[in-house]
This record gives C-alpha cells, sequence and structure tokens, in this order.
C-alpha cells in the first residue's frame, strides 16, 4: 500500500483504477493523510476504499529475495527457551525468510524459522507453540529492512509443502463433480449413497417444483446428486441413526423467507430418513405438530446411546455468532423421549452448559463404553452419566485452547481395540487460543492466528489423573475435520490458519469469511507412534480449493475421504471464499494395493458371538484386523458418532478362513447402524 492520494476523480468506496503511473493533472498525485480516505469499501465495510476525490494506492513491488520453492509463510509464534523449533539454528548479520528457510531446507529439514531479526531455526517438528498476532513478527530483518524477521521471543514459522507425491505410498486427490447444494451435513447412509443437508439459499440443484434445493441424496458411483424435499429449515443442525438404521436430525435454524420463499422454523424439527438403493427415491420424513423437539436447538450436538436412543445436547433458541445467557439452551433430551430422572420426558437442565459460554456450541460429544458420554466445549470437558444426571469435570484443555464453535477443533475418539481393553481416548486438534470475552469485531481474519495444540486423554482414573498430554501439529488450524481410517490412523483435513468460524463478524474479512489462509494440504497423525514423530504430509497431495466454514469430510465405504462444502457467507456467493460445490475424493495409498477379500458376512452379528468369513489375503499381508466402523454425521467439524471398533479375529493356518468375534458389549454402539467391517 502506497498511503491516500489526492485524487481527480471520486473513488467513494465502490470503485477501481489501473495504471504504471501516477497522474499529477488537475491536481491529484499528492500523498495526503491516511485518515482521508476513510470511506467503507462497498464490498467489505471492515476495509477502506478511499472516499471524495480521495483514492487508496497500491503499487506491486517486485520481492527481492524470494522464499526457496515449496515454501510458504505458517504463523507467529511466542518462542520460550525450550525452542518451538530444535533441530538447527544460528544468527547472521544479514538474515531475511529466504536465507534462514535455504539454510533449514540444505539440512533437509521441513519448518524454518526466524526471530528477532537474526536469528534463524530449523526442525521437522513443532516442539511447543503459542500462536500470537502477525503484528508481533514484524521486527525487520537484519539482512534486508523491508522484510520481516519475527520478532523478541517471536518466530515467524515456515513450512515447507510437500512436493507432488509418486510411488507405492502416494495418496492421490481426484475431482468428484458438482454438488448442487453446498455440503454443510452429510452422512454416509448405503455403500452408494451419502446424505447432504444444506440451508434454504439459492443453490443450482432444483426441486421438481423448480425451487432451489437445501437437501440431496449424493450418488457415489455417478457424483450427481437427487434433490430431497425438507420443510423445515435444516440448517446448522446435528444427527445420528438410531438402532433400526433410521437417520435422524435435529434442530436447525429459526424461520426465513429469504429469497421470497418461506420455510418452517427448523429449531425444533426431527427429520427422519430410512436409507434407499441409489436408484430409489427415499425422501426425508416430517411431521412438526406430532414428531418434535421438547426446546428450540440451533447448533446442538448428538450422540446414539447404547440402547439405540440419542441424547441431544445444548444449542441456542437462536442463531448469532456466539451464544449468551438470554439464548442459551442449558439442557438436554433424548429421542425418542425417556421419562428418566423426575423430568417426564422433557429437557434435563444441564450447569455444565452454562459455565461454559459464551463458546458451547455443537459441543464434541462421544458415547463411551461406559455408557457414559464425554463433551467437549469452550476449553472444558466433563463426564455426563445421563442415566443419573451427574456430571463429572475433566481437566480443562490446556494453554486456554478453546475447541468448539466458533473456534472450532477437529475432535476424534480414537480406536477401540483389543490391544487396549477398548478404553476410551480422545484427540482434539486445533482450534484457538483467543480470549473468548472477545467480540467478532475485535478478531483480525487474516492474522489472529488459530491453535497448533493437539490435546489427547485416556478417559480412565489414571488417564484422567494423568491430565492431558500435548502435542503440536505443523501448522496451526481451525475448523478441520477428523477422519478416522480403517487402519487406525487420523487424517485432520480442511480449515485454516486464521481467524474465526462463521461470516460478517471478524475485522478484515476475505469477502464475508471470518477465516482466512486456508490449509490446503492433509495431516496424517498416527497415535501409535511416539510423541514427534505422529504428524507427517509426506506422500499428501495438495488441493487448491480452499475448504473454510461449511465444509465437511468423510470416510466412505470405499476406503476414500470425500470432501465437501465451504461457504463462509450468507448467501451464495462467487468471491472468495465463495460457496463451494466442487468434491473431492481424497485416495489413501492402501487404495491402490492388493486388497483383501471376503465373503460371508451375516446381516446381523450380536455382542460377543463368532462368525466366521471366506477370505482371500495377499501374500503380502503380515497381519489381518477386522474393525466395525461407524462414519458418523459430519457438520462444523463435528463428527457425531464417528467410531472404529476392533473386532477379535483370527486367521487360520492356510489363511483361507478369518474367525471373528463380536464386541464384547455395547460400547455406544448399535450394530444396525454401522457400516459392514472393513478388513
Amino acid at each position: 500500500m502506497r498511503g491516500c492520494m489526492r485524487s481527480n476523480w471520486v473513488p467513494y468506496g465502490a470503485e477501481c483504477y489501473c495504471s504504471n503511473t501516477i497522474s499529477t493533472a488537475n491536481g491529484g498525485g499528492v500523498e495526503v493523510a491516511s485518515s482521508e480516505c476513510n470511506m467503507n469499501c462497498a464490498g467489505n465495510s471492515q476495509q477502506k476504499c478511499g472516499a471524495g476525490y480521495r483514492i487508496t494506492l497500491y503499487s506491486k513491488t517486485s520481492v527481492s529475495n524470494p522464499l526457496p520453492a515449496g515454501w510458504i509463510k505458517n504463523f507467529c509464534t511466542v518462542d520460550q527457551d525450550a525452542r518451538v523449533l530444535d533441530g538447527y539454528s544460528f544468527s547472521d548479520p544479514s538474515m531475511t525468510p529466504a536465507s534462514c528457510v535455504a539454510a533449514c531446507a540444505q539440512r533437509n529439514f521441513i519448518l524454518a524459522g526466524v526471530e528477532n531479526g537474526n536469528e534463524c531455526y530449523c526442525g521437522n517438528t513443532i516442539k511447543q507453540a503459542y500462536p500470537t498476532k502477525y503484528g508481533d513478527c514484524k521486527t525487520p530483518c537484519s539482512g534486508d529492512d523491508s522484510q520481516s524477521c519475527g520478532g523478541g521471543w517471536r518466530l515467524m514459522v515456515y513450512i515447507k509443502v510437500p512436493n507432488t507425491p509418486s510411488g507405492p505410498n502416494a495418496w492421490t486427490l481426484t475431482a468428484g463433480g458438482n454438488s448442487g447444494v453446498v455440503m454443510t451435513h452429510v452422512a454416509v447412509t448405503t455403500s452408494d449413497t451419502m446424505l447432504v443437508i444444506d440451508r434454504k439459499e439459492n443453490n443450482p440443484l432444483l426441486k421438481a417444483d423448480g425451487k432451489p434445493a437445501w437437501g440431496a441424496i449424493w450418488n457415489l458411483q455417478s457424483n450427481t446428486a437427487r434433490p430431497l424435499n425438507i420443510v423445515t429449515h435444516s440448517f446448522c443442525s446435528s444427527g445420528n441413526f438410531l438402532s433400526n438404521g433410521t437417520l435422524a436430525n435435529f434442530g436447525g435454524h429459526p424461520y426465513t423467507d429469504r429469497d421470497g420463499e418461506p420455510v418452517s422454523d427448523g429449531q425444533q424439527g426431527i427429520r427422519l430418513f430410512n436409507p434407499c438403493a441409489a436408484s430409489g427415491n427415499c425422501d426425508i420424513y416430517e411431521n412438526p405438530a406430532r414428531i418434535r423437539l421438547t426446546s428450540d436447538r440451533w447448533y446442538p450436538s448428538s450422540a446414539r446411546l447404547h440402547d439405540g436412543s440419542v441424547i441431544i445436547l445444548g444449542g441456542q433458541i437462536t442463531a448469532g455468532w456466539t451464544n449468551a445467557e438470554s439464548v442459551n439452551n442449558p439442557t438436554y433430551e433424548f429421542f425418542p423421549a425417556k421419562n428418566i430422572n423426575g423430568y417426564n420426558g422433557l429437557q434435563i437442565p444441564s450447569q455444565f452448559f452454562r459455565d461454559t459460554l459464551p463458546h458451547n456450541t455443537f459441543p464434541h460429544v462421544y458415547a463411551l463404553p461406559s455408557k457414559k458420554i464425554f463433551v467437549a466445549a469452550n476449553n472444558q470437558a466433563m463426564l455426563l452419566d445421563w442415566e443419573n444426571n451427574v456430571e463429572t469435570r475433566l481437566p480443562n484443555f490446556p494453554n486456554g485452547q478453546r475447541v468448539v464453535y466458533p473456534m472450532n477443533a477437529a475432535g476424534i475418539l480414537l480406536p477401540l481395540t483389543p490391544a487396549n481393553s477398548y478404553t476410551p481416548e480422545v484427540l482434539i486438534c486445533g482450534g484457538s487460543h483467543l480470549s473468548d470475552t472477545l467480540t467478532g469485531e475485535q478478531i483480525d481474519a487474516q492474522h489472529d492466528y488459530a491453535s497448533a495444540q493437539c490435546s489427547r486423554m485416556v478417559l480412565n482414573s489414571a488417564g484422567i489423573a494423568a491430565g492431558w498430554k500435548v502435542e503440536y501439529m505443523p501448522e496451526p488450524r481451525i475448523m478441520s475435520e477428523g477422519v478416522l481410517l480403517p487402519n487406525g490412523k487420523v487424517v485432520i483435513i480442511n480449515g485454516g490458519r486464521t481467524g474465526t468460524a462463521g461470516y460478517g463478524n471478524s475485522q478484515y474479512r476475505i469477502g464475508d469469511s471470518n477465516a482466512d489462509n486456508p490449509t490446503f494440504t492433509p495431516l496424517l497423525y498416527d497415535p501409535t507412534l511416539p510423541v514427534g514423530q505422529r504428524f507427517t504430509q509426506l506422500n499428501m497431495p495438495t488441493s487448491n480449493i480452499g475448504r473454510l466454514y461449511h465444509s465437511v469430510a468423510t470416510l466412505l465405504p470405499s476406503g476414500a475421504i470425500l470432501i465437501g462444502g465451504s461457504n463462509p457467507n450468507d448467501a451464495v456467493e462467487s468471491r472468495p471464499w465463495p460457496s463451494e460445490y466442487r468434491v473431492e475424493y481424497l485416495n489413501p495409498s492402501y487404495m491402490f494395493a492388493n486388497r483383501p477379500t471376503y465373503i460371508g458376512l451375516p446381516a446381523m452379528v450380536n455382542y460377543g458371538a463368532t462368525f466366521t468369513l471366506s477370505v482371500s489375503i495377499p501374500s503380502s499381508t503380515a497381519a489381518v484386523k477386522v474393525v466395525l466402523m461407524d462414519l458418523g454425521f459430519i457438520t462444523h467439524s463435528v463428527h457425531m458418532d464417528q467410531k472404529l471398533v476392533e473386532l477379535v479375529s483370527t486367521l487360520s493356518a492356510d489363511r483361507s478362513t478369518l474367525t471373528v468375534t463380536g464386541p464384547p458389549n455395547a460400547p455406544g454402539k448399535s450394530p444396525a447402524s454401522e457400516s459392514p467391517p472393513l478388513i
């Protein structure tokens, strides 16, 4: 930016002019105080676009010292004596970001950082990180004072984007058509279909009456969408499969008449969907007069219980960027309704949802083998014994990590296996360390960095006593998804480096997005490896599609991951960051291997019962595991009911028969709604 200049024309916040020279005709081209360019931009009222006879002037400058190819700016973080990067370091009176990155790259590091104007640090893992504002890393470089090299105890970190993957361990990213409605909520319903729910807006997919659809069935084979007919406004809702395989969708958005088409209030909505084959015409069933929640819920979460029913928790009684006491719904209820603890089927108060204001909507919720419910909101967590209405608080997330909307983190219930005696363990990655007292207008969409922290806890007495174990991703992420793979690893995908979830609230928005700087390359996390070795982006492809607010990712029955959505806007928009209809498929390397096959899977598996599969196992396969997976209902970085349960199995000596034992009890699961075992 060159500054504010006197102009002989009138920009008035909505005009753009270009040239290779500055004209001084008629008294123009004279620099004036920047305060005179004080008119809000027509496209973004948080930015200034000149004024009457004043033009905000920008000029292109050449970067004399660009970063080596494949390296990008990552984030600014507080540094300490225990360094963020501890692989190699040096100081140089001629330091620039490029010279530091080049030195680290030469030594085969994937992370580099500049600090205090003349210091360089290298590493392959983040040892500790507390992201701070971009402006804290603006100390001039000793080698070029036009560039910035961190600050005092402030490290500007750079990261190497992986090369295009190749070889037998390479993952691939493929295009998958146009979804027709924004994939804001999704749930895999059969081996060939997926339910998609958006909000009422001008989506290109049309219903039979010619009006835009906001629900669809996505065909995983043909990459086409069939519109659904939803009655109540299902935007910002939760969902779960019941024990009979019906998908139930809970809560939603208030009444709207946008685009001249009224849509009924969906906050008490219960929508039922019985899946059918891809060639079928199954649709959403609603009867608001008879089947509804007992209270309004916008942004609730829910979990299927051991008896196949669902618990619905929290939310607000109206829409808003953040929750408040006046609109809070600090209760939970059940579907079908339960007459329990004296509440006669109505909502049950929860102190936890009072204490976690203002950031407690779309909480992370997991049903556990103990029948209790793990719940995380804001920077707090609890175990809910819903049968006795008892809340047991867990340690708060370390370092002020906030983990739910509008500071969404990726949440995962790690695999339940015979090796860990089916002991639950949770992993929460990303989110934000910003204060929950900040208003949206006090947050910078482009320069307030997200959290790189992951917090992990074993949910037994010893694990709770030990508290949260902290490790760090190589980059900060907000609004990412945590997707369980059948091999027990986790893919962390989507989201951005800066800002928060939502739209229309923050300073320096891009379009209307409260977040910016998308994270285009997935992370792979192996929970079985030692700390410091668990994260990698090696062999991962990089997308060119930003997936921010209202984006999703889910594992498919094929083993691939579907990626869709992103719409940080109040309506369908084409400007950055746009309403995104492009679908992608992320294909793990195992998709291209010689894979096992089996026949003989029974239609129903009882707990603890044994069944036998006839299998064909590749000769190169050293070990075989059988897992039950629930792919869940996904929205707003929350994967409701996502779960992996490994079964006890024995391979015959001739490798032709696999004897499998069903799970030992009902660990918050319902066999009727699980995907088939994945070998």
